[in-house]
């Protein structure tokens, strides 16, 4: 358990005890320090010192490790081979999170945990062996087996982008308790994701994938807060019409455009590959 704790100097204290009206003060290294109160709300941005449940200051120093990039999936994309789709929808019918039915599904998108384009990671990361699915491997993406439905859930249409761009996370080891990670999604923060539907385990999505997608929306929103990266009008621009608009030079000529060029060309190509093992 951590403890959250916001530095305030008062330079009026001593060592001695805390007057009343500073009751929810503490000294750490002769600086009094504010304490948080356990809260389910979305940490402000500002700076903090996380103490150990003994009290202790804790140091914590930044990891190399980038963020995944992805794509933002786009209606218009091919929907050959999209069994995913149609048993995704079979399996949930709803929105998982916020638990919306709709008659038709134009409201309700399936979204892939693990996102297909990067089917080299998902084998390193040793997902396919997880997969208990019972599926043909030609409904599954091929030997892979990344396109199963237990690495896909079905998300109200307006909140796909926002899982694709890891804007929120779930983590399973909290109840599936959900984490926004930007602002705009205060009211998704502190939800559950809803999985009680799903009976048989080999239909049900593996927390494996759910810790995956959640540690991707730290190191982007969190670790790499201050990192400049693609707006949701360079997506537009550059894929909005369903193929590749190169004009603009500014957000292609980065080595962020010449990897999400790769991954566009690996997803579109994906099912074409998967024709070819066959």
């Amino acid at each position: 358990m951590l403890k959250l704790l916001i530095p305030t100097v008062l330079s009026s204290l001593g060592s001695g005890s805390m007057p009343g009206r500073f009751s929810n003060l503490i000294l750490l290294n002769s600086v009094a320090v504010r304490l948080c109160q356990p809260s389910a709300g979305i940490v402000h941005p500002g700076h903090y010192i996380l103490l150990s449940s003994a009290g202790e200051p804790l140091r914590i120093g930044l990891v190399p490790t980038l963020p995944r990039p992805r794509n933002l999936t786009h209606s218009n994309t091919p929907a050959s081979g999209s069994y995913y789709r149609t048993r995704g929808r079979a399996r949930d019918g709803k929105c998982v999170i916020t638990n919306l039915q709709a008659q038709t599904y134009s409201r309700l998108k399936v979204a892939h945990i693990f996102p297909r384009a990067h089917d080299v990671e998902w084998i390193r990361k040793g997902f396919p062996g997880k997969i208990t699915d019972t599926a043909d491997e030609a409904d599954m993406g091929g030997q892979t087996k990344i396109d199963s439905v237990q690495n896909v859930i079905t998300l109200r249409s307006d909140l796909h982008d926002a899982w694709d761009n890891y804007e929120f996370g779930v983590d399973p080891n909290n109840n599936y308790r959900i984490t926004a990670f930007t602002n705009g999604n205060a009211d998704l923060n502190g939800l559950y994701l809803q999985l009680d539907h799903i009976q048989d385990p080999t239909l049900r999505p593996l927390d494996e994938l759910f810790t995956d997608h959640f540690m991707q929306g730290i190191f982007k929103h969190m670790k790499g807060a201050g990192e400049v990266g693609w707006s949701y009008e360079d997506y537009d621009e550059a894929f909005g019409d369903g193929s590749f608009n190169l004009s603009n030079v500014k957000i292609w000529d980065t080595e962020e455009g010449r990897k999400r060029f790769e991954l566009a060309l690996s997803d579109r190509l994906f099912d074409h590959r998967v024709s070819q093992q066959g």
